[in-house]
């Protein structure tokens, strides 16, 4: 397993910024609320784990932070500011100009990212032309540096090869490359290894911290494994029906989960339960988007849940740099026990 990334110091300003984010999807059956009043700060070198249930809004979040959002979807209000500047306000062309240059994602199923009609080499030009004056010579150059770094053996020859000639592994491998070529400030990776084998991702990971590491990136990886995010962020937002529910520094999170659903979710790992026994299990499913309870969206499947939780909960401290929404935080001594 791979060490997480030392956070960065108290002092050092943040180069995202998001605050009270929140997303819709106006449809003819309802407004679906895929996200609603998200707020976080990442830092340079920084890695934050964004895991939850499927549905939960992380891959959302990281469109809206992007501006990748589509009718019938729309950010309806919250800041997104990228080295302090406010990106929310900003037209098509000028997000244009950001996307893949400052700010780049890294999307789960590289077939459907890399276009199959053209060549490695030529989608490493047009990304990289998009931004910058740059010589098709000159751009292969830096190309093959890229997929050096990436790890591709031969990657003279893999610049001449079309998407369906390279394996799953390497073609995730092609576009953590061309997400990094213009040397962008964040990069918002969207479950990349969600699809490879276990040695693969193994090798993925490692390759992707030692690139945020020698490049200064801060990195949002969108991810339901919590034993990645445990290996391998920094800090962790835990979402559930829109909301960022938890937060903080990863290993104190996951260690003493505050929130009922974290605890939840960590119960749900296999561990040290006895064989032929069965996991522990959250209750219920998710709610509907369209019909969210009030109050907290978690209380029909908590069983801490009070009266108190039909009303909105708060923001509460939980320890240095930790926050959760809840009524009826946890404390270690519940945890001892549920362990």
């Amino acid at each position: 397993m791979t060490e997480p990334l030392n956070t960065m110091p108290e002092n050092e300003q943040p180069v995202l910024n998001i605050s009270g984010l929140s997303t819709v999807y106006n449809l003819k059956i309802g407004q679906v609320k895929s996200v609603t009043d998200v707020s976080f700060e990442l830092a340079r070198g920084e890695i934050l784990g964004l895991v939850g249930e499927s549905g939960s809004g992380k891959s959302v979040t990281g469109l809206s932070i992007a501006g990748l959002i589509t009718a019938p979807g729309r950010v309806v209000s919250g800041s997104v500011l990228l080295h302090g500047q406010e990106l929310t306000t900003l037209s098509e062309n000028a997000l244009r100009a950001i996307r893949g240059n400052d700010i780049s994602i890294i999307f789960q199923d590289p077939m459907t990212t890399l276009n199959p009609v053209l060549t490695i080499g030529q989608q490493f030009f047009e990304v990289i032309h998009a931004h910058r004056k740059c010589s098709y010579s000159q751009a292969m150059k830096e190309a093959e540096t890229a997929l050096i770094e990436v790890g591709i053996p031969a990657p003279r020859e893999r610049l001449d090869n079309y998407p369906h000639e390279l394996s799953g592994g390497m073609r995730q491998r092609v576009c953590i490359a061309i997400s990094l070529i213009n040397k962008p400030s964040v990069v918002i990776a969207d479950e990349p290894t969600t699809a490879l084998d276990v040695t693969i991702q193994s090798q993925i990971l490692h390759m992707m911290q030692r690139l945020v590491r020698e490049r200064d990136v801060a990195m949002i990886w969108v991810t339901h494994d919590l034993s990645v995010v445990a290996g391998f962020c920094d800090k962790l937002a835990v979402m559930y029906a829109g909301r960022i529910v938890e937060a903080g520094p990863v290993q104190q999170v996951l260690s003493n989960p505050a929130h009922p659903y974290t605890a939840g979710l960590m119960d749900s790992i296999p561990g040290d339960c006895l064989p032929g026994s069965r996991l522990e299990q959250i209750p219920g499913t998710q709610p509907s988007p369209l019909q969210l309870p009030s109050g907290c969206a978690f209380r029909t499947r908590c069983k801490y849940a009070r009266n108190e939780c039909a009303e909105k909960p708060p923001e509460v401290a939980v320890g240095s740099g930790r926050t959760a929404q809840c009524f009826f935080p946890l404390t270690e001594v519940q945890n001892v026990r549920r362990k």
